[in-house]
């Protein structure tokens, strides 16, 4: 059974949902003297992950003076769940948030 899918906690625990209102009731990397060996290394893949896709938009930046955004407030840590960028160029930079099925 997988992170957010006991069914005494969740409703749907099949079902991906980073909204739910109980979201942080889960043990995804354990906590304390219980704490997942493998925590490191999904945080340095993320990190790793983020830091190719900068390097594949490098003229992306941050949107100045946009609205803080929402937040996924997990056990482990905090992610936004979108990003406001602005390009230089023309180009439309895609949009896309947590859930959303673009690509």
């Amino acid at each position: 059974m997988g992170s957010g899918s006991d069914p005494e906690v969740f409703a749907h625990p099949e079902r991906m949902c980073p909204r739910r209102p109980n979201i942080r009731h889960h043990l995804a990397f354990g906590a304390g003297r219980h704490r997942c060996p493998g925590a490191s290394l999904a945080r340095t893949e993320a990190a790793v992950a983020l830091r190719a896709a900068a390097r594949s938009l490098p003229g992306v930046r941050l949107t100045a003076g946009a609205e803080e955004p929402p937040m996924l407030g997990l056990l482990s840590f905090r992610a936004p769940l979108q990003v406001a960028v602005e390009s230089p160029g023309d180009a439309p930079i895609p949009t896309a948030s947590v859930g959303s099925r673009n690509t």
